[in-house]
């Protein structure tokens, strides 16, 4: 090939001759041929600058290499790893959106394997490499060409087909092909780079969303779920599945199973279940060996799901294991190519493994998290029954107090007083004597009344929830000497036995604590029913407290405990010197419900 194909065109800067005398000179064909050529450059200029993307720069290159040669056809291939990308073909001064014939596709391989371009002007001529004759692609002569960058790496080829008119391929348009091919050479590096730039800020966006997906403390199905999309959001694929490690059969835990629930396809889960028992596809593979497994040939794969390959054109698929930090099996995850999409590689199934990693340590904690959650539950449930337990056995002894043992006491009290009258005057001592036991009596009736009013007020049972508010308010305030407001708003009906006695219990220790602490001088209690919702309050104008001191403290511990097994919240507020307000919303549930 000629290193200077324009150097049989006089050059107008070196004589003093005139424009029309200079194109007169060099032949009106070779300036045409000239200009053409610098139009064709000049549009592959105008693409490079542009800053389009690969399959838009292709076509704009094929167009300018069409104008430069002035050819029927012209294509521009990309080249990625021994394949062709993106291809930008003009055909008859028109771009053709039909794909190269399969011996152009080899021509453009062959052109980028022997990394050197040709020339052929003559039909009968056969391609480098010991291919065809021209004439046998009904061809009169092409120009071949590989674009590389300042490595000598083959970055696209192109290639021009049957020169317009009688006139071959000359020096003139195997330079203007050079020059289009170091700009194509530039460009495509160009916009290969900033294709990547915008898959590692997509790439960044999964990770991060994956990393925030992970953080949620999802249940493993989402987890694994998750992984997918992110997973092929970040590889750019278009399909997957996943699926969790599940006993294939009751009380066999060493027998497992994979278990996948939907696939993941056009940006959307489709439900339908898969199971892979041990070497069964390429999960039943991965549970066997514990090894990621990649199919570039999905089709022709032993392991490939047939239904998948022809419903969603499966072509490459990459099967990645889900371990523990032991090296259990918890789960695998598998990602799918069309045939247009680049094969997984080795590279691509250590990353995968990582994110399996972080996801494996994410279910784990899920799990932990639930086990965690059950023996709560169980607590709760435990402590729910320990106090309706506790609650009737106060109301048990009680009863108990109030009928056996105060009716004891009375008796007692009737028995000294009838002794009493039967002693002589003239025994004053003994007289009183029996009045000393008399009154010991009655301080004892008085103090099992007392206690059994504390066990459980007979009043709460038999007037309900707001009379014993107002007679617990009033008590406190004459103990305590402050004066008490009520402010109950009627309710639906009567809270439930569990209900009422919670939040007589909370107004009882709230009540004790301002009692005993607050120094306050006034206090309200306030009870309603309003959206579905039981609010109960307790409000004081004492001296305040540090609330996060005593968030520790067994009251207010206890009141917690109570509201949380009806499901409901308890909020303090208080600072010094600004009161309390205990604040309680537990939902309604009447009695009999």
């Amino acid at each position: 090939m000629a290193r200077n194909p324009l150097a049989a065109l006089p050059d107008p800067a070196s004589e003093p001759l005139s424009s029309a005398a200079w194109s007169a000179r060099a032949g009106r064909s070779d300036v045409s041929r000239a200009l053409a050529a610098l139009d064709g450059v000049h549009g592959g200029a105008r693409a490079v600058v542009d800053e389009l993307d690969r399959g838009e720069l292709a076509k704009a290159l094929a167009r300018a290499l069409a104008v430069a040669l002035h050819t029927e056809r012209a294509v521009v291939a990309v080249v990625e790893e021994a394949a062709l990308g993106a291809i930008g073909a003009q055909i008859a001064g028109r771009p053709s959106a039909l794909p190269v014939d399969e011996a152009t596709r080899r021509l453009l391989l062959r052109i980028a394997e022997r990394r050197q371009g040709f020339v052929l002007n003559d039909p009968h001529a056969e391609l480098p490499g010991g291919g065809p004759r021209l004439l046998d692609l009904g061809w009169r002569n092409a120009l071949g060409m590989p674009a590389k960058n300042h490595q000598g790496r083959v970055i696209a080829v192109l290639l021009a087909v049957d020169r317009r008119g009688a006139a071959p391929f000359g020096p003139v348009e195997e330079r203007a092909a050079e020059t289009i091919a170091l700009q194509a050479a530039v460009s495509f590096e160009r916009a290969l780079l900033l294709e990547r730039l915008d898959d590692w800020s997509t790439g960044l966006e999964a990770l991060l969303a994956f990393g925030a997906a992970v953080n949620k403390h999802l249940e493993p199905r989402a987890l694994v779920r998750h992984l997918v999309e992110h997973a092929a959001r970040f590889l750019k694929v278009g399909g997957g599945l996943a699926g969790l490690a599940a006993p294939a059969a009751p009380g066999a835990p060493d027998d497992l199973e994979m278990i996948a629930e939907g696939y993941w396809f056009a940006g959307r889960w489709h439900e339908q279940e898969r199971r892979f028992r041990r070497r069964q596809g390429l999960a039943g593979f991965v549970l066997e060996n514990e090894f990621p497994y990649l199919a570039n040939d999905y089709p022709g794969d032993p392991l490939a799901d047939r239904d998948l390959a022809f419903r969603y054109e499966v072509a490459r698929a990459a099967c990645i294991p889900i371990k523990s930090s032991d090296e259990r099996i918890l789960g695998f995850f598998e990602l799918h190519r069309t045939a247009s999409q680049p094969p997984f590689s080795w590279q691509d199934a250590a990353f995968l493994e990582s994110l399996a990693n972080t996801t494996a340590v994410a279910i784990e904690n899920a799990r932990l998290l639930s086990d965690l959650e059950a023996k709560g539950r169980q607590i709760r449930s435990l402590s729910a029954h320990n106090v309706r337990q506790l609650e009737a056995e106060r109301r048990h002894i009680s009863r108990e107090l109030h009928d056996q043992a105060g009716q004891a006491l009375v008796s007692v009290k009737l028995g000294l007083q009838v002794m009493a009258r039967l002693v002589p005057g003239d025994q004053p001592a003994l007289r009183e004597q029996l009045d000393r036991l008399r009154d010991q009596v009655n301080a004892a009736t008085l103090q099992i009344k007392d206690l059994a009013q504390r066990l459980r007020p007979p009043i709460l049972d038999q007037l309900g929830l707001e009379v014993a508010l107002a007679h617990l308010a009033q008590e406190y305030g004459v103990r305590a000497g402050f004066e008490a407001e009520l402010d109950c708003a009627p309710l639906p009906g009567r809270p439930s036995h569990a209900l009422e006695t919670a939040i007589y219990r909370i107004a009882q220790e709230a009540l004790a604590n301002v009692a005993t602490h607050a120094g306050a001088a006034r206090i309200r209690i306030g009870l309603a029913a309003e959206g579905g919702m039981l609010r109960f309050a307790v409000e004081d104008d004492g001296r305040g407290f540090d609330v996060p001191a005593a968030a520790d403290g067994l009251g207010l511990l206890g009141m917690r405990e109570r509201i949380g097994m009806l499901g409901g919240t308890l909020a303090l507020v208080s600072a010094a010197g600004k009161g309390t307000t205990v604040e309680v919303a537990v939902p309604w549930e009447g009695e009999g419900e």
